[in-house]
């Protein structure tokens, strides 16, 4: 099979900032997944960019912890941080319930309807198995409430320092009963909306929040190899585009998306 290119020139935009994005994009949704290596020419080729805006891109993921840089060995897709997974899960849960208490005082009918379309979307991703897409509603869904309440600055601090979080949100998907739990819980949270009921709204959050440490585990346990260890930091030596093929067919993916 012939490999595929974007040419992200032709779309216009600020080079650098795009392959930063789609890099970024690719590394927290998995499609380059923990260990990784990525190579600075092949990127620059995929994308038919110089290797300059690469490079730069290379840089601010590694600020970000994202991406691993070793002189003479190359550039690694970081393994995830289980610590730096619980900071961002806790930074989530002090602004979703602040944000849900907001939105439970001050709802309008039209937010409550668009959350209950959300869900629908949700099952219909279910049903058809389309496990990428239903986490993209799952995401949708609580960034309704932040847009509802006006907290768009407080959205976007949320998405900046969320990258390890995200990224094990997306592996636990493939515990079988997570992703009915999570549309569940939806639903219940809502309904407690509704009602105003903010005891009740608030606890409902913070279990939905808190039970990835409950799957963090089992999580660990299928994916060794995508977590950081004391022996061992960096991956293999995979291709750009091998590691974590397996994976990436369950989610129905291609192994790179611009």
């Amino acid at each position: 099979m012939a490999k595929r290119t974007y040419n992200l020139a032709s779309k216009g935009s600020n080079i650098s900032e795009t392959v930063y994005s789609v890099l970024h994009k690719n590394i927290v949704n998995l499609n380059l997944v923990p260990g990784t290596l990525i190579s600075e020419k092949e990127i620059a080729d995929k994308l038919q960019v110089s290797r300059t805006p690469v490079r730069e891109a290379f840089i601010r993921l590694s600020r970000e912890a994202l991406v691993s840089i070793f002189p003479q060995k190359g550039t690694f897709v970081s393994k995830i941080d289980l610590s730096r997974v619980q900071e961002e899960r806790f930074l989530r849960e002090s602004l979703e319930a602040a944000v849900v208490e907001q939105f439970l005082q001050f709802h309008t009918e039209e937010g409550i309807d668009r959350l209950y379309r959300n869900i629908e979307k949700q099952k219909e991703a279910l049903k058809s198995g389309q496990l990428s897409k239903f986490i993209d509603y799952d995401d949708q869904f609580h960034a309704i409430m932040f847009d509802e309440t006006k907290k768009h600055m407080c959205y976007d601090v949320l998405v900046s320092f969320s990258s390890h979080y995200r990224r094990i949100r997306y592996l636990s998907m493939y515990i079988s009963t997570v992703p009915d739990n999570n549309v569940e819980q939806h639903r219940k949270l809502l309904e407690a909306i509704e009602k105003r009921d903010s005891a009740e709204a608030s606890s409902i959050l913070r279990r939905h929040i808190r039970k990835l440490i409950i799957e963090k585990d089992e999580i660990c346990d299928r994916y060794p190899d995508y977590f950081q260890s004391e022996e061992r930091f960096i991956g293999d030596d995979a291709g750009l585009f091998d590691a974590g093929s397996d994976f990436l067919k369950l989610m129905g993916k291609q192994p790179f998306e611009a």
